[in-house]
């Protein structure tokens, strides 16, 4: 953990985020993109989809055909079953944002909108095997293998109200941080922070990367743009920012 940064209590583990979607509008440019500059494993579902299985973390989506304005990043919660989550859910202030479907891999699937606007998507999805426990990934803690989404960073208009949700329909620790952030661990899985400074913003995914500088270089090359320099955060790690060739803004943690 970084240095002067209490421990986020560790959540329950019993939902943890198995995937997280990301719009690609342009689907086939975004995936040669992801291939080329993360080596992520996609495979063609559909004219509108591509997943990828992860060596750590959770597995990614790429799904075209987002509406503007939607959150460009969703994570997808595992619960046993969908329909009583989302009865649970709304009894405790959420809105159903759109209605169980079911899909390839993953089961059934809904989204809700929470308390604070937070959009999550939920799913009964098994992943083989129960997935790892990965801290936040600042100053000394663990860091995981290149290209995995390893932290999530999702707008709440209002961070208690987000992180009382969290806690009681998902069992995640949170921790209240510097102004404006409140920090979530699911006890499994990957976690992050809730931010209610940018709602235009709404979902970010920072992906582990060995080197700031250069993986911007990358992205620039194979047709991303980058979102300014290179921030290093002493004690914490360097972070980067970019939009992928669907215009969808990414983080980098390294």
């Amino acid at each position: 953990m970084a240095a002067g940064l209490p421990p986020v209590p560790t959540g329950s583990g019993a939902h943890p985020v198995i995937m997280v979607a990301i719009a690609a509008n342009d689907l086939a440019a975004s995936v040669a993109f992801y291939q080329q500059v993360f080596s992520w494993p996609l495979m063609r579902l559909s004219p509108e989809l591509a997943v990828a299985g992860m060596p750590a973390g959770p597995m990614v989506t790429l799904r075209a055909n987002t509406a503007p304005g939607f959150p460009g990043v969703v994570p997808f919660v595992q619960v046993a079953d969908v329909m009583g989550a989302i009865d649970d859910a709304t009894a405790a202030g959420a809105t159903l944002e759109r209605a169980p479907w079911s899909a390839q891999m993953m089961g059934t699937l809904a989204r809700i909108s929470a308390p604070g606007g937070t959009i999550y998507g939920l799913t009964s999805a098994v992943p083989p095997a129960a997935p790892s426990h990965w801290p936040a990934p600042f100053g000394d803690a663990p860091r995981m293998p290149a290209g995995c989404v390893c932290s999530l960073e999702l707008h709440a208009s209002d961070l208690e109200p987000a992180a009382q949700f969290a806690r009681s329909q998902f069992g995640w620790g949170t921790l209240p941080t510097m102004p404006q952030y409140c920090m979530f661990d699911a006890g499994a899985g990957i976690g992050g922070v809730f931010q209610s400074h940018t709602p235009g913003t709404a979902g970010l995914a920072y992906l582990a990367v060995a080197d700031v500088a250069a993986t911007l270089a990358a992205i620039e090359a194979a047709g991303g743009k980058r979102l300014g320099e290179p921030m290093a955060m002493p004690g914490m790690a360097t972070f980067g920012y970019f939009t992928d060739p669907s215009g969808t803004a990414m983080g980098l943690l390294g």
